[in-house]
């Protein structure tokens, strides 16, 4: 019991303070107070520097080109890509069809896919990657295919001009994103393709023409013998008038 009343009138007991601290007043961010002499030297000396702008180019620009220029320099051209591209550039040249498309993730399972149902409708499914497009058109007619060529792209080629079957196959490939192309010489948008494919084929295009040439020589033929038949029929009808038969029967 004695223990009990010791503790409880010799033991310490720590006070239910809490320190708070006010502020005087709020920093003026406008008008700040000028620093100590020590400090303002720091700071004068941590400023940092910015060159004045000469020009307009962002300065980006011009560490992505010097960058380009160092590469153009440093890497050299495998003679093996040199192979390839002009094996690329004339598969390109003599195709009727080419269609550039991007290439989305894709497995192998479905790569295969892919180029079992290109070979279908007789078209060729090339895969060659940006450099190797940059050697085989640098300087040549198709320089501005090169637009296309930034990401991972694969080239379509076929000898016969089936654009309509392309464009339907395209629908069922979720993996590729057709870009452009080029067909019977002339670079295309995906705009352009579409209209190509949607027009008639070559013989019923001759056809429609014939007619039309056609037409106005009937039309002038026709109104030159308009007079003759309308005679021709008329005195056959007063023939047949005259006749014994009708004379009789007016009898």
């Amino acid at each position: 019991m004695a223990l009990v009343a010791g503790r409880c009138l010799l033991g310490s007991q720590t006070p239910l303070v809490q320190t708070l601290r006010f502020r005087t007043r709020k920093p003026n961010l406008r008008k700040p107070a000028i620093p100590h002499w020590d400090r303002a030297v720091v700071l004068r000396l941590t400023k940092p520097f910015y060159p004045a702008k000469t020009s307009q180019e962002h300065l980006a620009n011009k560490c992505r080109k010097k960058r380009n220029d160092l590469q153009d320099a440093e890497i050299k051209v495998n003679p093996f890509e040199q192979i390839l591209a002009v094996e690329f550039q004339e598969k390109i040249r003599n195709a009727k069809v080419v269609a550039i498309f991007h290439r989305n993730p894709m497995s192998a399972a479905d790569i295969f896919t892919t180029r079992l149902q290109l070979h279908k409708i007789k078209l060729e499914y090339l895969h060659y990657n940006n450099s190797i497009a940059r050697l085989a058109f640098s300087g040549t007619e198709f320089d501005a295919l090169l637009k296309l060529y930034e990401s991972d792209t694969l080239t379509v080629v076929g000898e016969d001009a089936s654009v309509a079957k392309l464009l339907k196959l395209e629908k069922k490939l979720p993996g590729l994103v057709l870009l452009g192309g080029i067909v019977e010489g002339r670079f295309m948008s995906i705009a352009d393709m579409k209209r190509y494919a949607a027009l008639p084929s070559l013989d019923a295009a001759r056809g429609q023409l014939l007619s039309i040439l056609s037409a106005p020589a009937q039309k002038l033929s026709q109104n030159m013998t308009h007079h003759q038949r309308e005679l021709s029929s008329a005195l056959a009808r007063y023939i047949s008038d005259q006749s014994p038969s009708s004379q009789a029967e007016e009898q």
